[in-house]
């Protein structure tokens, strides 16, 4: 049976908050890792994700999400694609595209990722901002009564 594998791949402690906090949310995710790097790592993160890699079935979809475009991690997760050309590789990990992607139970057509990206990316904006604008929009809406 074909599985949704999500490996959360970042700088220090993120994937595995990441990863805390998608449980918190959804229950135990057995199908969802986590894998940083450190400053104090002995193994690197290429060679613990290629371990997970291994383990996996071959059948199974793979999504790595990184945390940072272009930084070591997105870097070195990329690099893997030589090795494992079917995974797939996101940037910009925030929660909605992991609790999306973790709730799938297919692998997602193009379309279906493209979709959840989509959702992700409209969840970064200044809140602050939205507030203040309804707030004035409010205060011009009761000075015009």
């Amino acid at each position: 049976m074909c599985m949704n594998r999500i490996i959360l791949a970042s700088h220090g402690s993120l994937s595995a908050g990441m990863l805390d906090t998608a449980q918190m949310i959804m229950g135990d995710l057995p199908n969802v890792c986590a894998v940083a790097t450190t400053r104090d790592e002995t193994e690197s993160i290429v060679q613990r994700t290629s371990r997970l890699l291994d383990s996996f079935p071959p059948e199974d979809t793979v999504y790595i999400l990184t945390d940072m475009l272009n930084g070591s991690v997105n870097n070195d997760m990329l690099s893997l694609t030589a090795k494992y050309p079917e995974i797939t590789v996101i940037c910009g990990m925030n929660a909605c595209l992991v609790l999306s992607i973790a709730d799938a139970e297919e692998p997602l057509t193009d379309e279906e990722l493209e979709e959840i990206l989509g959702q992700a990316q409209g969840q970064l904006m200044d809140c602050t901002k939205q507030l203040r604008e309804a707030m004035n929009n409010k205060n011009d809406e009761e000075d015009d009564l």
